[in-house]
């Protein structure tokens, strides 16, 4: 057992057994904390011990509250180890400016902050000498970044007590921590010390306390803006930094009060916000400065509208006409000063706010206003000034040719101001502004696109906040602008960023809106405006991905109408459909490959509906001879152009008449090929699942089945990604039912009668056990057995949960049938010629199995043949006993074949069983109901467990890896590189 001294130190002295000693220890609890030791001003106190990464510690630390939080006298516990000890002695050190390692004094910050969250009575604190070295060491806590996160931490485990709250009023840890936190140079620092003086301030909203906190922040925000005039730009920038985070505290009291409680005449007892605030606008400050004042003033707008809804009870017309008033005003002073840009970027966080303040109002007051949205209309309506200004000035010839386009724009106008329901007045006012942030745009063409770029992508942004009504007229405004890319002189031909903000919003709502033709008659032309897209010279490749991305989701959430209905539509030349068929053709065979990539997923998405709802996308895909296409992306030099080439094989190939197009490829043996030696892990992931369709769709004849397809999903499980093995894991278990379901099983069940060749046969339980027998001695016979046992013992957990599930799944036919070893059943071969006797010569010997304990429980059956992981096992340790680079020599990488060697691509090729990887050996079924027990238990174990389990060995890569960039532990392959 370790104490604590050996902890710190272990970096220089833990060897890998140790560690594992430690691990046990520490998951058992019964690691020893000798304080004792530790307060004899031994090596780590005085800090010479010198932690280079303090990953460890956080790892240790994690340990810790771990078991705090489990152990009911948690603290007792503490005291039994000697951990309060510990803490104390290395904060008294550090009090006297001895210690030269910061990360030890930050661990004792954080284990004592696990002490105070895990016990209830916070007296115990202030009696021990802990919380008085704690403000001794403030001045240090200040000048360290490390210290500081910390420190913060013990501050919010403290003032969760009511105890604790006082305590760090009376103590001064406003003056002298938490202010600091705000000029500190880490960012981090500054962003968890918004959130916890915001905390803070809201634990002393009722007391007399909150309007001196609430003064100290206004002053600082004043002082900061006086000093950026007279400093250097570097220190400029740090003040900026500083002034941003006060006006980040205002924003998230306003924000977590927002429909619950009343701050606004808090605030303005001390100060009126709006002109405190709005005097910084005097200040040269930066965008980012004053978008985060205009949150700050639109929440204290609301904030106003909501206190004066509480005193009413119920919302009268008044209430509503002063919030829109106090909105536009707000408008008009911003466009005066200048900061339209902030305002369009701030606006859109209105309908977030609004929709945060309704729930709270109707969860906590019961007060209703889903149907008041006069506020959001008059908001949206300042956002799509942008788009209008872009669109008229594209269409301006335009109109005078074709006045009916003037007339849709008019028509649209005209809806959206419909829908405010306030004053006339106010009406007047909000068009006035509009019409003056028109004219200012109109005189700067560039700075129009540049607002309408910021003003699409804070909409997008906000989807999931975003009013119905609201999004379908942003969605009307750009499908508009969409539209106006026929014209040479619109901004949407030549201006990149401004294509990709539309294309990408218009997704965007699609997906979040689903915008039929039902809510919004514009997606009608959609699908055929992102098709003319094609027709644009010198598009960039990013345009052509946003593009086909949203085609896809037009068809994956919405079948507009000239889509659904024209199912003969081959003689229509101009519908969406057979645009989109010439776009495909086109982006195809693109230079680059995420257009080809993303023309594929189009595909995918087009022969799902060709299976479930639309076969018309067949004679579609065979017109534009898209599957000649498809096979040629097989051969792309870009791995996932290949993989997207299989996911659309694999959506076809149950579909007769394209199949028969196919049939000349061989792809059945030419998916199996790809499995087997295709470099990239998501191609061989996609090969192995079009096996799967080609074996559902009948294209393997039985002998392929059982000397190729098995072979190929075994060598599969134990491929070096977790995510081909689990898709191998797949195949095995959709095999299983596919043979249960051969044998008779229909919906999980065998029913009593049974057709066969015509005759009516009844089955009796022991005729059901009989067949249940067999398909068990085929999963044992075949190899499957020994492929699942090895994944249970995977490193990946979802590639052990999964062969787990298999094995639970056996396991309930097991119990169901009452299937044991029994001399009166009697078995048959599941499969005629299931392993012909000249194959047998083919099979791997093996030494029988041997029956190992696992995790308590017997008879486990393992095989006897190393498994990849004892394998890496003995690497590693190898190259950790050897005191030179020459071990590492053994580290074998998994060479792929060359396809050169390999002819993939031609059509006569035929794999035969010397091309693939031997069969598995046969276990007989006693090892299968040995241990399938054992094994569905262990899928019981414990979460916490598995969580101490991922953390140990988190921290075993840590150690070794010597804190530099981590490794995840996602397949064997790359555990051995690392090591």
């Amino acid at each position: 057992m370790l104490c604590f001294r050996e902890m710190l130190c272990f970096r220089e002295m833990l060897c890998f057994r140790e560690m594992l000693c430690f691990r046990d220890a520490v998951l058992q609890g019964d690691a020893v904390l000798q304080g004792d030791a530790v307060l004899q001003g031994d090596a780590v106190l005085q800090g010479d011990a010198v932690l280079q990464d303090d990953t460890v510690l956080h790892k240790l630390h994690t340990h810790l509250h771990l078991l705090l939080t489990k152990d009911v006298n948690g603290y007792e516990w503490a005291q039994e180890v000697g951990l309060v000890s510990f803490i104390e002695a290395l904060l008294a050190t550090c009090a006297k400016g001895n210690t030269k390692n910061p990360a030890t004094v930050a661990f004792a910050l954080k284990a004592l902050a696990s002490l105070i969250a895990t016990e209830e009575n916070f007296d115990i604190f202030i009696e021990e000498k802990v919380l008085c070295h704690f403000l001794l060491i403030l001045p240090n806590i200040r000048s360290d970044p490390s210290l500081s996160s910390s420190a913060l931490i013990l501050v919010q485990a403290i003032y969760k007590h009511k105890a604790g709250l006082y305590w760090l009023i009376k103590n001064g840890i406003w003056e002298q921590m938490l202010l600091p936190c705000l000029r500190s140079p880490s960012m981090f620092v500054q962003r968890e010390g918004v959130h916890v003086i915001t905390s803070f301030m809201l634990l002393t909203l009722e007391t007399k306390h909150f309007e001196s906190l609430l003064k100290d922040l206004l002053i600082i925000s004043d002082k900061f803006c006086e000093l950026r005039r007279q400093v250097s730009k570097a220190e400029g920038e740090e003040l900026k930094q500083s002034n941003l985070c006060v006006l980040q505290i205002f924003k998230q009291l306003f924000l977590q009060t927002l429909g619950k409680v009343s701050v606004y005449s808090a605030i303005g007892n001390v100060a009126k916000i709006n002109q405190r605030l709005l005097s910084l606008l005097n200040y040269k400050i930066s965008v980012t400065s004053v978008t985060c004042c205009t949150d700050v003033l639109i929440l204290n707008i609301l904030h106003k509208f909501q206190e004066q809804l509480m005193g009413y009870g119920i919302l009268e017309q008044f209430l509503l006409d002063s919030l829109c008033w106090d909105m536009i005003s707000l408008t008009r002073l911003l466009l005066e000063k200048g900061y339209i840009e902030s305002f369009l970027r701030s606006s859109v966080n209105t309908h977030k706010y609004w929709m945060i303040m309704v729930q709270n109002l109707k969860d906590t007051k019961d007060i209703d206003l889903t149907s008041v949205e006069a506020l959001l209309h008059i908001v949206t309506n300042f956002q799509v000034t942008s788009i209008l200004v872009l669109y008229r000035s594209s269409l301006d010839d335009l109109y005078k040719e074709c006045p009916k386009k003037r007339e849709v724009m008019l028509k649209w106008n005209d809806e959206i101001h419909s829908r405010i329901n306030v004053k006339e007045d106010i009406k007047v006012e909000a068009s006035k502004l509009e019409k003056q942030i028109v004219e200012s745009l109109d005189k700067d063409p560039h700075e129009a696109i540049r607002l309408a770029v910021v003003c699409i992508s804070t909409f997008t942004g906000a989807t999931e906040y975003l009013n119905q009504t609201c999004a379908v007229t942003v969605f009307q405004g750009l499908v508009f602008l969409l539209s106006s890319q026929d014209f040479d002189y619109s901004p949407m031909r030549y201006h990149s960023a401004l294509q990709r903000a539309v294309i990408d919003g218009l997704r965007e709502l699609v997906e979040k809106f689903n915008m039929d033709w039902r809510k919004c008659y514009a997606s009608v032309c959609l699908m055929a405006k992102l098709c003319d897209v094609v027709n644009i010279p010198g598009i960039s490749p990013q345009v052509k991905v946003c593009t086909l991305k949203a085609m896809n989701s037009c068809i994956s959430g919405f079948i507009p109408p000239v889509m659904s209905m024209l199912v003969n539509s081959e003689q229509m030349e101009n519908n969406s459909v057979e645009l989109m068929g010439r776009v495909l053709s086109i982006y195809l065979g693109d230079r680059d490959w995420e257009v080809r990539d993303s023309a594929l997923e189009i595909l995918v998405t087009c022969m799902k509906l060709a299976k479930e709802k639309y076969p018309h996308f067949v004679d579609w895909l065979l017109r534009y001879k898209l599957n000649l296409a498809v096979m040629t992306a097989l051969g792309d030099v870009e791995g996932y152009v290949r993989a997207s080439a299989f996911y659309v094989l694999a959506n076809i190939i149950s579909i007769e008449k394209v199949y028969t197009e196919l049939k000349e490829e061989n792809l059945a043996h030419k998916a199996l090929t790809f499995s087997l030696r295709e470099g990239e892990s998501t191609v061989r992931k996609a090969a192995l699942t079009l096996v799967q369709e080609l074996f559902l769709a009948g294209k393997y004849s039985q002998e392929e089945i059982n000397g190729l397809v098995v072979r190929v999903v075994q060598h599969s499980a134990e491929d070096p990604d977790d995510e081909v093995r689990i898709t191998s894991l797949e195949f095995i278990h959709t095999h299983i039912l596919w043979t249960l379901n051969k044998s008779g099983m229909v919906d999980g069940e065998f029913p009593q009668v049974t057709f066969s060749k015509g005759k009516i046969i009844k089955l009796d339980k022991e005729k059901v056990r009989s067949l249940v027998y067999t398909v068990l001695t085929w999963i044992c016979e075949c190899g499957y057995l020994c492929s699942l046992l090895t994944c249970v013992k995977d490193l990946v957990i979802s590639v052990a949960a999964k062969a787990r599930e298999i094995f639970c799944f056996i396991n309930e036919l097991v119990t169901r049938y009452e299937i044991h070893l029994e001399g009166n059943v009697k078995t048959r071969k599941l499969l005629e010629n299931s392993i012909a006797d000249t194959k047998v010569k083919d099979r791997v010997k093996v030494d029988a199995p041997s029956v190992v304990n696992v995790a308590g429980h017997p008879a486990v059956i393992i095989p006897q043949s190393k498994t990849l992981r004892d394998e890496i096992d003995k690497t590693i340790s190898d190259i950790l006993s050897s005191s030179s680079l020459e071990s590492v020599t053994k580290i074998k990488r998994s060479v792929s074949e060359s396809m050169d060697k390999c002819p993939l691509y031609s059509r006569a090729f035929l794999l035969t069983l010397e091309d693939v990887p031997a069969v598995k050996p046969a276990f007989p079924l006693s090892c299968l109901l040995q241990s399938i027990e054992s094994l569905c238990q262990c899928n019981s174990i414990n979460e916490d467990n598995k969580y101490q389990i991922n953390e140990m060995v988190s921290l075993l890569d840590d150690i070794l890896l010597d804190g530099s960039e981590q490794q995840s532990h996602i397949d064997d392959q790359r555990v051995r590189d690392c090591y």
